[in-house]
């Protein structure tokens, strides 16, 4: 599972502040591709960004590969 949350401490916000300094971060538009497998649509983007801003604010655990997942099937029935 991918979950997506708020760092639970300084520490560990630290330790991917510094991971991120390396090189081991990746845009969300990256990791979005790399679950489909194709490059993403900026809706897409926008709507998975507008989800994780969300799911921080309200503190909760996100299933990153299950939304990306569902959006993704929502918008081929829409197409």
């Amino acid at each position: 599972m991918s979950g997506v949350r708020e760092p639970k401490d300084e520490e560990e916000l630290a330790k991917a502040r510094l991971a991120i300094l390396h090189g081991k971060g990746q845009s969300i538009e990256q990791v979005i591709a790399n679950i489909i497998r194709d490059k993403p649509n900026t809706e897409l983007v926008e709507a998975v960004t507008s989800r994780i801003k969300f799911a921080q604010e309200s503190e909760e655990v996100l299933n990153l590969e299950e939304l990306i997942q569902s959006l993704v099937t929502m918008q081929e029935k829409w197409a």
